[in-house]
């Protein structure tokens, strides 16, 4: 799940709110490149008796497209620390780079609205630009933002040189984290590469395990990768990939279940 330290609408402990009230007893905050979130969400954790998971999704470049991996449970957070300061002056280049594009199309000023509704300025988001333009009513929704405008090679796109597939997961194994591959029913990549060219990758290079069950896959795809993940010997993974009330999107904890005869990533966290 996501809070408004990266792209969600809601504070760490909102968030973590949300996901006890829903009956989880176990969370981790995942915000994408950045662990800005982890010691409110914490606190408030443990406050309310549960089990916290540090946590952090990052941006790769594979293929011709952004994937991301999640680290969990890492013991030692100031690669990430680094890894954030880093991506977030990339990510000023990306957000004035889209923003000089909205300004040739005739829409102005997005750069200074998706700051104003960042949460956190130093990790500006393209959902931050989607809200902007909803807010000022130039789409109906953020969905109709990505697809006019946002989505991959549309005409406010600008594709931006993460991270590397092997130098995330030397730094999730130096730091001690568990890597996760998020969503892999997500991408779709252009032939001849598939998601299990990527899974096959992610594996041979020290992968853990592979969100089986989250708010980014159909039901369908659900039970696909929960048959990738028993094939390939995965260890499944679970997550809302909550960013705020979405239809379609189940709230923190609200997810389907993982199926019962599947290892899980806790057996790896102890």
């Amino acid at each position: 799940m996501h809070s408004n330290a990266s792209d969600g609408v809601y504070s760490p402990s909102q968030v973590v709110q949300m996901a006890f009230d829903n009956g989880a007893r176990v969370v981790s905050l995942t915000d994408h490149d950045t662990v800005a979130g982890l010691a409110q969400a914490r606190k408030k954790a443990q406050a309310l008796g549960m089990r916290f998971i540090d946590g952090v999704e990052m941006s790769v470049s594979w293929g011709d497209k952004t994937i991301h991996v999640v680290s969990l449970g890492f013991k030692d957070p100031q690669p990430y620390v680094q890894l954030a300061q880093n991506i977030s002056q990339m990510r000023e280049r990306r957000a004035r780079a889209m923003a000089a594009k909205f300004d040739a199309m005739g829409i102005y000023n997005t750069y200074e609205q998706a700051l104003e509704l960042a949460g956190n300025k130093q990790n500006l988001s393209r959902r931050h630009f989607a809200m902007a333009l909803v807010a000022r009513g130039s789409v109906a929704s953020e969905e109709d933002a990505f697809d006019r405008y946002l989505k991959d090679n549309g005409p406010a796109f600008v594709k931006t040189p993460w991270q590397t597939l092997p130098e995330v997961m030397r730094l999730i194994r130096d730091s001690g984290g568990v890597a996760v591959m998020a969503h892999p029913g997500r991408y779709t990549f252009a032939p001849p590469l598939s998601n299990i060219d990527l899974l096959e990758e992610f594996k041979a290079l020290g992968g853990n395990a592979i969100e089986v069950t989250t708010g980014s896959h159909s039901e369908s795809e659900n039970a696909r990768y929960a048959r990738v993940a028993k094939n390939m010997g995965f260890l499944a993974s679970t997550g809302s990939d909550f960013h705020g009330l979405k239809p379609g999107r189940p709230d923190p904890g609200m997810q389907e279940a993982l199926p019962e005869d599947l290892p899980t990533v806790l057996e790896l966290l102890g």
